[in-house]
């Protein structure tokens, strides 16, 4: 047991924490090299809650509602769509009431003929009746026209980037600068209210932000802290390159209120870390900063052969211990692999489109979400290609025994879209994770991996969305396997490609920022 180090940690996530395994391995190691380490991050649909991993405290906490602004084109519709109800809910109600309203109406009309019995009253004078009909036709008419522009209205509100959204952006980003983002996004006003109170009450001495929303959360919590009299640091775990979210299909307004948002609050933070050399660079240019920021890799664990680990005996809930076996194959039949979220930029569909020129290979992936629109969109995709006995869909596999289950296929591959500047960049999780499983790796054109690939010698490179390409460097690979992993055996090869080295970067800085604790 690592001796206790002074000094409390509290990192902050704005995810749920299952499934991002940067964060969980940060919070273990950091607990498990001495320091007090809490882990806050946003409750799922079940609630929040509380548990460890390792020594690391997790609060999963509920994100708190404020009151929506209105947006520009919001308030616009109300113009083009006067008759319109405030809300969809309110428009509904009204159309149902008077469904009520004309049954009755409808029921008198007939009642007084449609009597039986030994008793029957008068029938009821019909002047009454004609007005009353006239009214409820007038009423109907009325709630029909409002509901269909309640309808319009609702919908033309969206999320839209068009001409009204621009005039905001520009008009906010004039009138407040960096400070913009309170306007045109202000979800991150959401997170520093439901955490404020659990980080007060922990009273960190450091505060870890894992990615762009939780810079502001931590920088603000520190400024409180310090005007308190307590001097807390802040590290800004940088994961993306925020500027270069524009091509994930984000509107101007929104990318506008994230750059503003991170600009605004990185003069309060005392280190930044990062993911990959390429986006430390781009870091220091884009903010002017005095020093590069500290790169720690996405690395797994180190896999130690003949050392299982304790979850040595982890398996699916199947009862499966790796991907081979989960699938039901042989040894002998070619596997593929891929691990991580499931979305259109990931290209999935690319392998899937590969295994028609591969007749014998199967693929398993290892994602996040196995009834999304996007996974079943393959699952049609599969079928129409003839392939589906040869895909095998499974959910996350946790990171610490993920290198072990991954080990017995033959190759990883990682098909992410060339062109977002984030792609380019990214030296990402399953890149390192397929190495330590000591496979060989097939990836696309995007820059950064590819460089890599091509100079460790530990795979091919295929041009992005291109199915027959893929199938070609799967094929290579395949056919002279041992050439590709040769590389793994030099001295030291994966040890710097390892969580443990990586991991030792954040000990170093801690223990800078924390020095004067004693």
């Amino acid at each position: 047991m690592q001796e206790r180090r002074p000094g409390r940690v509290v990192m902050l996530v704005d995810n749920t924490i299952d499934g991002d395994s940067r964060v969980q391995k940060s919070a273990r190691a950091m607990a498990e090299a001495g320091w007090e380490v809490h882990l806050i991050g946003r409750a799922p649909a079940s609630g929040p809650d509380k548990y460890k991993i390792g020594d690391a405290r997790i609060h999963r906490l509920t994100l708190r509602r404020l009151p929506p602004r209105k947006t520009l084109r919001r308030r616009l519709s109300r113009l083009r769509y006067p008759l319109s109800y405030p809300t969809q809910d309110r428009a509904i109600l009204k159309t149902q009431s008077i469904k009520v309203i004309w049954a009755e109406l409808e029921m008198n009309k007939v009642a007084s003929g449609a009597r039986t019995g030994i008793s029957k009253e008068p029938q009821t004078k019909q002047l009454p009746m004609l007005a009353q009909r006239a009214a409820g036709k007038l009423r109907r008419t009325t709630i029909k026209v409002r509901a269909r522009q309640t309808t319009a209205r609702t919908g033309s509100w969206g999320d839209q980037d068009g001409a009204w959204e621009e005039v905001e952006r520009r008009f906010w980003s004039t009138a407040m600068g960096d400070r913009a983002w309170r306007r045109l996004d202000p979800l991150p006003l959401r997170y520093e209210l439901s955490y404020r109170e659990k980080i007060e009450k922990l009273k960190p001495d450091l505060i870890h932000a894992h990615d762009f929303r939780m810079i502001g959360v931590a920088a603000r919590a520190a400024v409180r802290a310090r005007q308190s009299g307590r001097d807390v640091k802040v590290i800004y775990d940088a994961h993306e390159f925020v500027p270069g979210l524009a091509q994930a299909k984000r509107s101007r307004k929104w990318l506008a209120s994230q750059v503003a948002y991170e600009r605004e609050h990185i003069g309060f933070v005392d280190a930044i870390v990062t993911v990959s050399p390429a986006l430390a660079e781009m870091l220091e240019t884009e903010h002017g900063l005095a020093e590069r920021p500290e790169v720690t890799l996405n690395a797994p664990p180190k896999l130690v052969p003949g050392e299982e680990g304790e979850r040595a005996d982890w398996t699916t809930a199947e009862g499966a211990r790796d991907v081979r076996e989960a699938c039901g194959l042989a040894p002998d039949v070619p596997l593929v692999v891929y691990c991580g979220g499931a979305a259109p930029q990931r290209c999935l569909h690319t392998i899937v489109e590969s295994l028609q020129h591969t007749p014998d290979v199967h693929a398993a992936f290892m994602i996040n979400n196995l009834d999304g629109d996007y996974v079943n969109s393959l699952r049609a995709l599969a079928a129409e290609l003839g392939v589906a006995d040869r895909i095998h869909l499974m959910p996350y596999v946790p990171y610490d025994v993920l290198v072990r289950f991954l080990s017995t296929a033959d190759v990883g591959i990682h098909p992410l879209r060339k062109g977002p500047v984030n792609h380019e960049v990214a030296l990402s999780t399953k890149f390192f994770e397929f190495m330590q499983a000591r496979l060989p790796v097939v990836v696309s054109d995007v820059k950064a991996m590819s460089d890599e690939v091509t100079r460790v010698g530990n795979g091919e490179v295929f041009r992005s969305e291109d199915s027959k390409d893929l199938a070609r460097a799967v094929g290579m690979v395949l056919n002279d396997r041992d050439r590709y992993t040769a590389a793994y055996d030099e001295p030291g090869m994966l040890d710097q490609w390892s969580w443990e080295a990586q991991a030792e970067k954040y000990v170093v800085l801690y223990e800078r920022l924390l020095k004067h604790l004693g």
